[in-house]
């Protein structure tokens, strides 16, 4: 009876170790999660070159009634009212940022109105680039950038 069982066993296990193991299915592919802020996708979508606070252009440039300067050995980029009451001025304090996902260190010093000067020392990454423009962007002091590249 024993030789039976055995046999039986041996039968068994060599039969459940020769059938075919089932095909796992395949891992369903993972949800893009979208970290952007709602500041940031708005500056993203804006095409107005200027200074961004909290995603809205508070210093738009307007050929009509400003001026531009850049200059490549300072690394600075500047845009003032003709009347030179308000103005955005940026110094790269490192490389001149180039491509998507650059960051770079600027000094940035604007007004916004008379008597009213705000200067800030950020860290801000280009988030997106054409041939002309850069959008910088820093996402903790929700502070962003349309500036023209750097010839």
């Amino acid at each position: 009876m024993w030789r039976f069982a055995l046999a039986l066993f041996v039968v068994a296990t060599t039969m459940a170790l020769s059938c075919p193991q089932p095909t796992p299915p395949e891992p369903e592919p993972p949800i893009p999660v979208d970290t952007k802020s709602a500041e940031r996708k708005q500056l993203e979508s804006a095409y107005v070159e200027g200074l961004y606070l909290k995603g809205s252009c508070v210093l738009p440039f307007d050929l009509a009634t400003f001026q531009r300067a850049v200059s490549l050995q300072r690394r600075t980029y500047r845009i003032q009212s003709d009347d030179q009451t308000l103005y955005l001025h940026v110094r790269y304090t490192e490389d001149i940022p180039m491509t998507v996902d650059d960051e770079v260190e600027c000094e940035i010093h604007y007004r916004l109105a008379a008597g009213e000067s705000t200067t800030l020392i950020v860290k801000l990454v280009v988030v997106k680039a054409s041939d002309e423009y850069l959008w910088l962007w820093n996402e903790f002091q929700k502070v962003g950038m349309i500036v023209q590249r750097l010839p």
